[in-house]
């Protein structure tokens, strides 16, 4: 009753599969590199979290912001390891699954970019 893992290699020959676990970790490097030259070592605190109605409404340590990639690369391997475990039964839902890990790592990038400029 045991069925086989679908074989990693050809689950990356998709093409699909390959761009976009390819443009998550771009976005991810992208938003590390990003904090890693923006936001320095420090005793004071930083903004972590805005909302448009109340402002600034989290504070805390400087590297409390690298949650931020480490989230992203969290979420990157939970749905890219899920969709390769279904990709062999449901194509769709695999595909679906990294569309939404794309998704997040977009919202995750853009998220970091504001916060540098919030505390910059």
């Amino acid at each position: 009753m045991s069925e086989r893992i679908y074989p990693l290699k050809l689950y990356l020959k998709s093409r699909y599969n390959l761009i976009v676990i390819i443009l998550c970790l771009v976005f991810n490097l992208l938003s590390l590199v990003w904090l890693i030259l923006q936001i320095k070592p420090q005793v004071d605190p930083i903004f972590l979290h805005y909302n448009i109605l109340f402002g600034v409404d989290f504070i805390g340590p400087w590297w409390q912001i690298f949650f931020l990639p480490a989230i992203g690369s969290l979420i990157l391997i939970i749905n890219t390891v899920l969709s390769w475990l279904f990709f062999q039964k449901d194509k769709f839902g695999a595909y679906l699954l990294l569309g939404v890990a794309l998704l997040c790592e977009i919202f995750l990038f853009i998220a970091t970019v504001l916060l540098v400029f919030l505390n910059v």
